[in-house]
């Protein structure tokens, strides 16, 4: 049968269902007098304008059909060939479908080293939650399409991950991304010490910015004081979080510190997040509510709550004569978050009164707190489209020593004053020869309500 097509050019469209043209490689094996390969090669050079002009090869493809053929396979008992045991459940699986999607799989069931190759039947030890969304991951290696909530993202992310099904994975880190945007508060919350654990940055740093943004909304939680230290620790060393003032984060920390859940390590907990606390950003007032508060009395933590109080005070003391005494305050603990309470102007961002026009602000003079402002700038908006331009002028009232170093903070919230976005300038040291600009984009959706903007006094 070979011998008589040898040489021949097939038309598959002759066939049902298949549209293409090729020249059936055969070997020299029964080819007659002359119709050697070589000879063959010359004719198809001949041949070659001919050919050139076909119209160009196109693949078609039928995928709708292929995955809806694959699909009705799951967990079919009749045709399985597998039978993959979770928990108290079984389902009929196909040793082909597993391996083509997963590693993991294809080492388990066909590599001989691993103790069940080859066995009908496969024991999966899985986690409670993971045994709970088994099956949505399974129909997606027969589907390509997983359904999916905030309930059942955390299992099937895990077993996504631990049987490398990376498309899978790569859908549930969207998804999981796009539904941690602030102000989802919750799901940040929740999935955050997953996104840890499995190295997600991108889920990560999506989850952190939701806490860090709304964080006043996190410590009113229930769940709040039941996060372990590890993420307290996390939460409190970051620069970017938004709240009204310190004094709310130690009361955060404290009520944290004086729960029942963490007693037994009070000592250890209190010497890892009270540094964390931004003692010198706290007005007299409240470093004296610190000094003769609960904390300051406990034998867990008043040394430590005292050493703290006296670098605040320091600070305090110190902080408007550094030029002339030459100390940095510029570590981490002794600079401003992003604090509401330094707010200077608020702007609902469709006003477009405001457009164009010179608002004036006050702020306090120099970098150390005080309910005292006396320090005169002003700044004006111009808006393009979703692009806003701010300039920031300071007066000579706000000078020290010719100078002020400060930082501008864009706040956006919606009507509840759930923070959408943040947006920070640069620090810059502004004079009366220059000033402070920012050019940024900000959200066009309709929940982007109000801007409100801070500027923070920066110690050197």
């Amino acid at each position: 049968a070979l011998e008589a097509l040898n040489g021949v050019k097939l038309h598959l469209n002759d066939f049902p269902g298949v549209a293409a043209y090729v020249m059936l490689p055969w070997s020299n094996k029964g080819l007659g007098k002359g119709n050697t390969m070589d000879s063959m090669d010359t004719r198809s050079q001949g041949d070659a304008a001919q050919a050139s002009s076909f119209p160009e090869l196109r693949s078609l493809k039928d995928e709708i059909n292929f995955i809806q053929n694959v699909s009705q396979f799951f967990n079919q008992e009749d045709i399985s060939d597998v039978v993959l045991k979770v928990g108290a459940k079984k389902y009929y699986a196909h040793k082909f479908v597993l391996a083509k999607s997963s590693e993991v799989f294809r080492t388990m069931l066909y590599d001989k080293r691993w103790q069940q190759a080859g066995l009908p039947e496969v024991d999966l030890e899985e986690s409670e939650e993971c045994q709970r969304h088994f099956e949505p991951f399974l129909k997606f290696l027969y589907t390509a399409e997983v359904l999916i909530s905030a309930d059942s993202a955390v299992g099937i992310l895990c077993l996504a991950d631990k049987y490398s099904v990376m498309s899978l994975k790569s859908l549930c880190t969207q998804y999981m991304i796009d539904n941690t945007q602030s102000p989802k508060v919750r799901n940040a919350l929740n999935w955050y010490s997953w996104a840890k654990a499995l190295h997600m940055e991108g889920l990560i740093d999506s989850c952190t910015k939701t806490i860090s943004w709304n964080m006043e909304l996190l410590v009113d939680l229930p769940e709040w004081l039941n996060m372990d230290i590890d993420f307290v620790v996390d939460i409190m060393s970051n620069p970017q979080l938004v709240v009204s003032n310190e004094y709310v984060l130690y009361q955060a920390v404290e009520r944290w510190l004086m729960h029942g859940n963490h007693q037994s390590e009070m000592e250890e907990n209190c010497k890892k997040l009270l540094p964390l606390v931004r003692f010198p950003q706290m007005m007299v007032q409240q470093l004296y509510k610190v000094e003769t508060g609960d904390l300051a009395q406990h034998d867990c933590s008043k040394h430590q709550i005292e050493k703290l109080l006296n670098l605040a005070y320091r600070f305090r003391s110190l902080c408007p004569f550094q030029g002339e005494l030459n100390i940095s305050f510029n570590e981490q603990f002794y600079r401003p978050r992003n604090y509401k309470d330094l707010t200077v102007d608020t702007v609902r961002m469709q006003n477009t009164l405001r457009f164009g026009i010179q608002v004036d602000v006050r702020t306090y003079v120099g970098p150390v707190p005080s309910t005292v402002r006396e320090g005169e700038w002003k700044i004006t908006y111009r808006k393009s489209n979703d692009s806003w331009t701010l300039q920031v002028y300071c007066h000579e009232s706000a000078l020290v020593s010719g100078e002020a170093h400060i930082q501008a903070v864009l706040v956006i919230s919606d009507d509840e004053e759930r923070v959408l976005q943040v947006e920070a300038s640069e620090e810059t040291v502004c004079s009366r020869g220059n000033h402070l600009t920012m050019v940024i984009t900000l959200p066009s959706n309709n929940e982007a309500k109000l801007m409100t903007v801070l500027i923070k006094p920066l110690p050197n």
